[in-house]
């Protein structure tokens, strides 16, 4: 890297790191002890927030400190907060008010292996066991959970907490990361600590379902009766970022709330723990970098068919098209990532396979034979409700803008099918057998599928030496394409990956990965925060966004459904969009890429570079979802504040495809509408305004 490039990232957050930090950086690079990983990002990154007091004001005298290992928390736990319904209920009590989780819910319904573990948001945590009648969560009373040498990953981008607050959402919990010896130095070289602090964790009962990591039916009470709550249940997954990714962690310390449960009272109850890993796998000349070529979010638990009717496979294949973006280098390696986030049990894949489509028949047929994928080497994967995996690499050579084949054989009867609800892209579904190895399309039949099943991310190979990240287009309709052509190859991504192709300023060559996590619901704003400045994320921001391979850079584009949704006047609409905007932003700043550490003298510092966020301006409504006059001023006024306040990151969306070609006229451009709704056009359009402003310079911070 050089003193150019450090310099230019260092200075991306104005404000955000001391004058001297700088200072000692650039007269380490010109002694030459200053070393980086290869075409890493600089130095930037939001530093961790102090230590805040937790909001509620009822506290219980601290316990002694007990301290466990993250994959045996035994020693940790001083609640019961799960049950098994008998005659003779065990004395479970979550809540102060002898109320519990039934534990048959989270292990048969949901497939929550009791005393093992579960990979959710991308982190393996080891679950406590459930229904014995003996303590099985923490109550968070400044436990410290050590992370052992070897065996478990103890180093990683973010810290995924399995958590939920009884009594009322608990707020401003803080806690400590201890690095180990050598990790995570600060700019004079010597060791620091982090704080964290989590800024909501929502009650199990009121809490919004959307960021839930999974939702049960049942409550259990201790009079041997059991109830379904119409809200159920529910339990959350909170990512802590970390500011030096790929620093090894020697121990949490949990946030210092209370030592016991009583009702009415917020209490923090924590469940397991788990270091997601960054986007680098093995090490010396096995050592691999992934990055995110393909994205789908995972926003319903049924995909629908064209008739309306839920979607369901019987001992079937499915296999799904996914137009990637960058292709892989050299190294040629591929990674598929299925999830069943949104499934209410769970689902068994016998197989899977992954490989090329023809591009002459450009329907099932694959290229060649596929490549049968493997998970952790095992053929078949289970994964249950609320979870992901992410197979084992495979060499396949992928070029830019191809069309992947990804084949699941679902093990027996799944009746209905999570993934994601608008997807605009064929799928193909087998007779009742095993066709992941099938080359040819004989024994598959196109479906009537509007959604997409299970299919959540591919990754490829990047350069040890250079690596590039990935960009994420977070939003609604602008994003997810639920209007465009039905070939899976037109969506926003598409047709930002085709325009960097097509560019005449560029190369022909897609430098970075470009992710899709459009959706057609309405809970993309903070759901959940207690803070104007919120510096941890929830579901489905975290899932969706920050989980996706080596992301650098993220683009929002939401806020039009929460307008039309709003029945307030123009002033309180506008208020609540930009405020919770500003609140999105800050939450995705405060998280740094995978590959942006910073060392001296051989060891790692805290200097990293933020994920950059752009903005971008909310398009006119259309003819097909009008809005009210006051939702429309509404508009105009949160567009009028995003280009007031977010110059050099703010894309004029708006503009693009309005029909004055400014962000405050209120028509879409006939050409860029089909029936009413955004075509293929508007999308182009869209990423004709990306490009170009990426190409111009008018972003302050340009993706790689």
């Amino acid at each position: 890297m050089s003193v150019f490039r450090l310099l230019r990232h260092a200075s991306r957050r104005p404000g955000s790191r001391p004058v001297v930090a700088l200072t000692v950086v650039a007269a380490a690079l010109a002694a030459g002890s200053l070393t980086t990983t290869a075409s890493a990002h600089a130095a930037s990154g939001t530093s961790a927030q102090p230590p805040r007091t937790a909001s509620h004001s009822t506290r219980f005298p601290a316990a002694a400190q007990l301290t466990c290992a993250i994959d045996d928390t035994s020693g940790c736990l001083n609640n019961t907060a799960t049950s098994t319904l008998t005659t003779t209920t065990s004395p479970a009590d979550a809540d102060g008010s002898g109320n519990s989780f039934d534990a048959a819910d989270l292990t048969r319904t949901a497939g929550w292996p009791s005393g093992k573990t579960v990979t959710i948001d991308g982190a393996t945590i080891t679950l406590p066991k459930f229904g014995t009648g003996s303590y099985d969560n923490m109550l968070a009373s400044g436990q410290t959970v050590t992370l052992p040498g070897s065996g478990v990953v103890n180093t990683g981008d973010a810290v995924v907490i399995l958590a939920f607050a009884t009594g009322a959402a608990v707020t401003d919990a803080t806690g400590t990361l201890t690095y180990a010896r050598n990790n995570c130095l600060d700019p004079n070289g010597d060791p620091t600590d982090q704080d964290y602090r989590l800024d909501t964790v929502p009650d199990w009962l009121s809490g919004p379902p959307s960021a839930a990591s999974i939702t049960l039916d049942h409550e259990n009470h201790s009079d041997d009766t059991q109830t379904s709550p119409s809200s159920g249940p529910k339990v959350y997954a909170i990512s802590v970022p970390l500011a030096c990714p790929g620093s090894v962690i020697s121990s949490i310390s949990l946030p210092q709330l209370t030592s016991g449960v009583q009702a009415g009272r917020p209490a923090l109850h924590i469940l397991g723990l788990g270091v997601r890993p960054t986007t680098v796998t093995g090490s010396g000349s096995g050592a691999r970098h992934w990055v995110g070529t393909w994205a789908s979010v995972q926003d319903t638990d049924e995909v629908q068919s064209s008739d309306g009717s839920t979607a369901a496979v019987d001992s079937q294949t499915l296999r799904i098209p996914a137009h990637v973006s960058i292709g892989t280098d050299s190294g040629n390696g591929i990674r598929v990532h299925p999830s069943n986030a949104m499934g209410a049990t769970p689902v068994t894949f016998n197989a899977a396979s992954v490989a090329l489509q023809d591009t002459t028949a450009a329907d099932a047929t694959a290229a060649a034979a596929p490549a049968t994928l493997t998970f952790d080497g095992s053929p078949s994967v289970t994964i249950p409700a609320g979870g992901d995996a992410t197979s084992d690499p495979v060499t396949l050579t992928v070029e830019q803008q191809a069309t992947v084949l990804v084949s699941l054989q679902v093990r027996g009867m799944a009746s209905a099918i999570p993934g994601h609800s608008a997807a605009r892209t064929p799928v193909w579904v087998s007779d009742h057998a095993d066709r992941t190895r099938d080359t040819a399309a004989a024994h598959y039949t196109r479906t009537t599928y509007t959604g997409l099943p299970y299919l959540s991310g591919i990754d490829v190979t990047t350069s040890i030496s250079d690596p590039t990240g990935s960009l994420v287009l977070y939003g609604d309709q602008s994003v997810n394409g639920a209007t465009a052509s039905d070939d899976g190859r037109h969506h926003l991504s598409d047709a930002i990956t085709n325009a960097l192709a097509d560019d005449p300023r560029g190369d022909t060559s897609v430098h970075y990965g470009v992710l899709n996590a459009g959706t057609a619901t309405n809970s993309l704003l903070p759901q959940s925060t207690s803070s104007t400045h919120p510096v941890n994320a929830l579901n489905p921001l975290d899932r969706d966004v920050l989980a996706q391979g080596n992301v650098r850079t993220v683009l929002v584009s939401t806020g039009a459904t929460d307008l039309l949704n709003c029945t307030g006047n123009a002033d309180t609409c506008a208020t609540d969009v930009e405020n919770a905007l500003a609140s999105l932003d800050t939450q995705l700043s405060s998280y740094s890429t995978d590959d942006g550490q910073l060392y001296i003298d051989q060891q790692p510092i805290t200097q990293n570079s933020n994920i950059t966020v752009y903005l971008a301006t909310i398009p006119p409504f259309t003819a097909a979802r009008p809005g009210t006059a006051a939702q429309e001023a509404a508009r105009e006024q949160v567009n009028t504040y995003l280009l007031d306040n977010y110059p050099g990151r703010l894309i004029d969306f708006a503009a693009a495809v309005s029909t004055d070609a400014n962000a405050t006229s209120s028509t879409v451009k006939a050409a860029d509408l089909s029936d009413g709704n955004p075509s293929d056009a508007y999308y182009a359009d869209l990423a004709g305004r990306y490009v170009n402003d990426t190409d111009s310079g008018a972003l302050v911070y340009p993706p790689d």
